[in-house]
C-alpha cells in the first residue's frame, strides 16, 4: 500500500502546495512512484501539471479527488504507487477531514506569524478527531517562507506547546519555488544545487523519518 501524506491548514496562504510540490518532486527524483492528488478547488497542482505536460517534463502524475472519491477510491486510485500526497482546501469541509483520516501522516505548514500560528490550532483539533478515529495517525509541523529572524525563533517558541512536533527542516521564503513552479518542474530538478533544492531535500527526508518513528 502506498505510504500517504495530507497536506493540510484550515488558514489560507501557509504554503500547502508549495510543501505537497516539494516533498512529491523530491521523492519523483529520487525514483519513488509518486502521485499528487489535488483536493483543493483552486487546484494549484493541477495547474502546475498542465503547465509540466506544456514544457514536457515528466513529473509525478496530478489526480483531483474529492471528499466522495477520497473516501471511496484512495485505496485503489494510489495501489500502484509508493507514495500519495494530498493537497487539502483550505477551510474546513468533508475533503479537508477525509484526508486527514486516510493519511499514515499529515503534514501541517505555517508560516512564522502570529496569525498562521493562531489559526493552526483550529486545524490542530480537526487533526485530533480524525485521530480518534485513527489512533495511530501522526501529525508534524512544518514552517513556510522561514528565515531566521527574532519572528521565526518566537514562532517556533509559540509552537512548543501545541502538542504536535515541529519539524526541525522548513522551507524559506526563496524565489527558486515559484520559478520551479511556474515551469512545472520541482525545485530539486529546476535549480538542483540552490539552497531551496537543499531544503526540499531534508524537509522530505524528515517528514520520511516522522512516518517511521
Amino acid at each position: 500500500m502506498a505510504l500517504i501524506i495530507s497536506i493540510a491548514n484550515l488558514k489560507g496562504g501557509t504554503g500547502k502546495s508549495t510543501i505537497a510540490l516539494a516533498l512529491s518532486t523530491t521523492l519523483h527524483s529520487a525514483g519513488h512512484r509518486v502521485l499528487i492528488i489535488d483536493s483543493d478547488s483552486q487546484g494549484t497542482c493541477q495547474q502546475w501539471a498542465a503547465r509540466a505536460a506544456e514544457n514536457g517534463h515528466a513529473g509525478p502524475p496530478v489526480v483531483s479527488m474529492d471528499a466522495r472519491a477520497l473516501a471511496r477510491d484512495l485505496s485503489r486510485v494510489t495501489a500502484d504507487y509508493d507514495v500519495a500526497i494530498i493537497d487539502t482546501p483550505a477551510r474546513l469541509g468533508p475533503a479537508a477531514r477525509a484526508a486527514m483520516v486516510a493519511a499514515d501522516v499529515v503534514v501541517l505548514p505555517v508560516s512564522p506569524g502570529a496569525a498562521d500560528i493562531w489559526a493552526l490550532q483550529e486545524t490542530i483539533e480537526i487533526f485530533e478527531e480524525a485521530r480518534a478515529l485513527r489512533p495511530d495517525l501522526r501529525a508534524v509541523v512544518v514552517f513556510n517562507r522561514a528565515d531566521r529572524t527574532t519572528l521565526a525563533r518566537v514562532a517556533q517558541e509559540a509552537l512548543q506547546d501545541i502538542g504536535v512536533p515541529l519539524i526541525d527542516e522548513s522551507l524559506g521564503s526563496r524565489v527558486a519555488h515559484g520559478e520551479a513552479m511556474l515551469a512545472g518542474r520541482g525545485v530539486v530538478e529546476h535549480s538542483p544545487r540552490s539552497k531551496a533544492a537543499e531544503e526540499a531535500e531534508a524537509l522530505t527526508a524528515a517528514v520520511l523519518r516522522a512516518m517511521e518513528a
